[in-house]
């Protein structure tokens, strides 16, 4: 039997054996370019990217290096609602402003202007939130679902907007929301209460144009880690953010229940975060990324055993030393770590473990594909 990309991923994430441990790989921009010079791929296409600068790559590109999974976005409205300002930055819908800042490994959007750093209980009310119901957003999200599904054999992953736990930084800035979600409780949950409202609607919109074509939703970045631990207390945890990502999750569970109930629901947050994962799963998560190897507590191992009947494990591949300053052969060895830990019974796609940036050479990326081809067929030896 031959399979295809799709059958493999559906296979993994219900907890059975493919032919082999699907791959996923999500570039930034500078290290997509890369890749494709050095893979000498001459392909027509505009290259787009957002604040984030992920990319979702061209299926030929995901074919050279064996990937399985393409990812769909909503998409951007008729009506711009990124802004370029005079200065040259930017302000997205958020009303969060913007400056690109180039580095050594490459170029990233930095906030600069917080909107919210100082704001009150009253000026949240009085705040111009992003509207979701937008024309254009859903329609384009749903061409390219509806295009990859029928031109490719690729399983899809649905990305939502964005978070609710990470939001908060970008508008208030990271010391200030941290002082005041520890110190102004009221105020955060109220902030918080908003987030969630405009996040749901936009999983709304794009899953009602996508869900019928996808196999993962992935609810953005949720991260409440660190390297070393939590970044947050386990009660502020269970009182302020999973009651909000709860509602959700379950909001999003029984709309796929309703259209695609294959689909199963990805949070990625990464660090320490083994304290949560039993309310997470109990939440409704049934995919988790990245799986950062060396943050405290994430043994890969330890989490298969702990929890691999109940979770699918999406990432895993050092991409703190092991990817951009290993050799060929030190990835080689992280992939044939990560495989023989998390991918037995199924339950595992392998990922870096973290969006690839320019700091990675090609060469190792390209390495780390070959090595889950090798190491990855099942039976895992």
């Amino acid at each position: 039997m031959k399979w295809t990309s799709r059958e493999r991923v559906i296979a993994a994430i219900n907890h059975t054996e493919p032919d082999r441990v699907p791959i996923d790989v999500t570039p930034l921009y500078d290290f997509y370019i890369n890749l494709k010079k050095y893979l000498d791929l001459k392909i027509q296409e505009e290259v787009k990217y957002g604040i984030s600068m992920e990319v979702i790559p061209h299926p030929a590109v995901l074919n050279a290096l064996g990937a399985d999974i393409s990812s769909v976005k909503l998409g951007s409205p008729k009506q711009p609602v990124t802004t370029t300002l005079p200065d040259g930055m930017l302000k997205d819908e958020w009303g969060v402003i913007y400056k690109q800042i180039s580095q050594t490994t490459g170029s990233y959007f930095e906030v600069v202007q917080p909107p919210l750093a100082n704001a009150t209980l009253d000026d949240l009310e009085k705040y111009p939130w992003p509207v979701a119901d937008l024309p254009g957003r859903g329609e384009s999200a749903e061409m390219a679902a509806k295009r990859l599904y029928e031109d490719t054999d690729l399983a899809l992953l649905g990305r939502a907007a964005g978070s609710i736990i990470e939001t908060p930084i970008y508008l208030m800035g990271f010391q200030n929301w941290m002082l005041r979600v520890g110190s102004e409780p009221q105020f955060a949950c109220a902030l918080l209460d908003k987030i969630t409202e405009v996040q749901m609607n936009f999983d709304r919109v794009l899953l009602q144009a996508t869900a019928k074509y996808l196999n993962i939703y992935k609810v953005s970045g949720e991260d409440l880690g660190m390297q070393t631990g939590p970044l947050y207390s386990y009660r502020m945890f269970k009182e302020y953010f999973l009651p909000r990502q709860k509602r959700r999750w379950q909001a999003i569970r029984q709309y796929l229940d309703e259209v695609n109930p294959g689909v199963k629901i990805m949070l990625h947050s990464c660090g320490s975060i083994r304290k949560f994962i039993p309310d997470l799963i109990e939440a409704g998560i049934q995919v988790l990324d990245p799986i950062q190897p060396h943050a405290a507590g994430m043994d890969s191992a330890e989490l298969k055993n702990e929890y691999g009947d109940q979770l699918v494990f999406h990432g895993g591949v050092d991409i703190q030393q092991v990817l951009p300053f290993g050799t060929t052969q030190e990835v080689e060895s992280e992939v044939k770590t990560r495989i023989q830990a998390l991918a037995p019974g199924g339950g595992y796609i392998l990922a870096p473990a973290h969006n690839v940036q320019a700091d990675v050479p090609p060469q190792n990326v390209i390495a780390m594909c070959q090595a889950a081809r090798k190491y990855g067929a099942y039976p895992i030896k």
